[in-house]
């Protein structure tokens, strides 16, 4: 059978940097011939977010990341949601109840929860106290036919120790009296995720768990699941968590981290996901900036880091700008027009686009570029100097073709004629783009003229040497 992996998302929250590192990795696994399963973990409503699985759907499709199986695309081990799977968890329960592997325990939330905290008290591990396993079978059967509450837990093997190779972080074990016998399914009724997410893994075929180390907890009890019930137990392999600068866990404070947020601030799909592919993966050839296509050809586990990532958004920043620079011109025009309201007639936004190609480090960055274009400025006052510089540079574009966008030979007229007048030509330059922006730098002139056009650059020209004669009369 062919490497199957899979990407089980709780439905509690957007998408994040942490979860697409974690379906990323798992679709360049199987990219390699394996299949890819996309199972929804929605068992506990009070926790899921409504309108959270199209989101995420939609997340995943943006960064390119494809699925065999799952919700919307079906297949051989449908239902892919856990909340739907109920059935197959209770006949896997039933199994371990048969085999004497599970029990009911009848102790209260609030009795659980103080012999924990002695435990804590003590200095020892937290767990229950399995008071009601030496039940007998009888006694546990009346106790429930009665109608007291009792939740399901598995009897954990005595002074046992679970050992696995995990794919990323070596060898790990955990001993049995520091697990404790945990819940399989609680008194409402609800299974848990730890048993029913390996209840799902297991019919399901899954060969190869990739997850986040902030479930390896569920590991060793996952792996004595899969003991008691006869099947042989999964691999694992637990990636480290993402976290920010300071060494915190990741949060919206350190930078864009819910992809959603990202495809809306402007950041391409691949840019996201050469940096997802790069966070924390070292690369065999050390190549300064390897592509996600030498990620590909390249990638295994044990490249992984087994130290937390830490995100660093001036990086996925560099990143993107790279992109934006490298997308053909029609492309370039669709991503940042996506951002723009209709432009003024006289504007050739195509022209800014390029202008802007090497400015923009995410596509909503043309908004605030396009701002000084497209508003014209007002209330200006120059100096001067820079007053009788912009009367000749108005009297160089008036004789020249109105018509004409080509900045280039525009700004080379004004040029000779400023020098012609006996007057610095980057002082004219300089009130120029004062006049057209109301800006000191940006976009290079050339470029501003062959966007706006004489027509318009006349106009404001016009407008500057107005409010220039105003404040003097003031």
């Amino acid at each position: 059978m062919s490497m199957r992996v899979r990407f089980s998302p709780a439905l509690t929250g957007a998408l994040d940097i942490g979860g697409a590192r974690t379906a990323l990795l798992n679709h360049l696994i199987a990219s390699r011939g394996g299949a890819l399963v996309l199972r929804i973990e929605d068992a506990d409503p009070t926790r899921t977010m409504s309108g959270a699985e199209d989101a995420l759907l939609a997340d995943l499709r943006w960064l390119g990341i494809t699925w065999s199986e799952g919700p919307d695309a079906g297949g051989p081990y449908a239902p892919y949601r856990q909340s739907e799977r109920t059935d197959a968890h209770a006949s896997h329960l039933a199994e371990l109840t048969a085999s004497h592997a599970a029990y009911r325990c009848f102790c209260t939330a609030k009795a659980v929860a103080a012999e924990r905290a002695e435990d804590e008290k003590a200095g020892g591990a937290s767990r229950c106290h399995d008071t009601c396993r030496a039940l007998s079978s009888e006694e546990s059967e009346a106790r429930a036919s009665a109608g007291e509450p009792y939740a399901w837990r598995f009897a954990v093997p005595v002074a046992e120790t679970v050992l696995w190779e995990d794919a990323v972080q070596g060898e790990i074990s955990v001993r049995s009296e520091d697990i404790g016998d945990f819940v399989l399914a609680d008194s409402d009724g609800t299974f848990t995720r730890v048993f029913a997410s390996w209840a799902d893994d297991v019919d399901m075929h899954i060969a190869l768990v990739v997850r986040g180390d902030g479930d390896i907890s569920m590991t060793p009890r996952q792996i004595l699941l899969s003991r008691a019930a006869g099947v042989e137990p999964l691999a694992y392999g637990h990636l480290p968590s993402v976290t920010s600068p300071d060494g915190a866990p990741l949060c919206e404070s350190v930078g864009h981290t819910g992809i959603t947020e990202l495809r809306d601030t402007g950041y391409l799909a691949s840019a996201v996901v050469e940096y997802l592919a790069l966070l924390g993966w070292s690369d065999p050839d050390d190549r300064e900036n390897p592509t996600l296509s030498d990620v590909e050809q390249a990638f295994s586990l044990d490249r992984v880091s087994k130290a937390p990532c830490v995100h660093d958004p001036e990086r996925l920043r560099t990143i993107n700008a790279r992109h934006l620079r490298a997308l053909p011109h029609d492309a370039l025009v669709r991503t940042l027009g996506a951002y723009m309201s209709r432009p003024p007639g006289w504007a050739d936004f195509d022209a800014l686009f390029e202008a802007a190609r090497d400015e923009v480090v995410v596509a909503s960055d043309i908004v605030t570029i396009a701002d000084f274009v497209v508003s014209r400025p007002s209330q200006l006052s120059l100096d001067a100097e820079a007053h009788a510089a912009l009367v000749v540079v108005s009297a160089a574009l008036e004789a020249a073709d109105p018509g004409s966008y080509n900045g280039e030979a525009l700004v080379g007229r004004i040029r000779r004629k400023l020098k012609a007048a006996g007057l610095q030509p980057n002082v004219g330059l300089e009130a120029l783009r004062i006049a057209l922006t109301g800006q000191e730098s940006g976009l290079p002139l050339t470029a501003l003229l062959s966007i706006m056009g004489v027509a318009e650059a006349l106009i404001r020209i016009d407008s500057t040497q107005v409010d220039t004669h105003r404040a003097r009369k003031r």
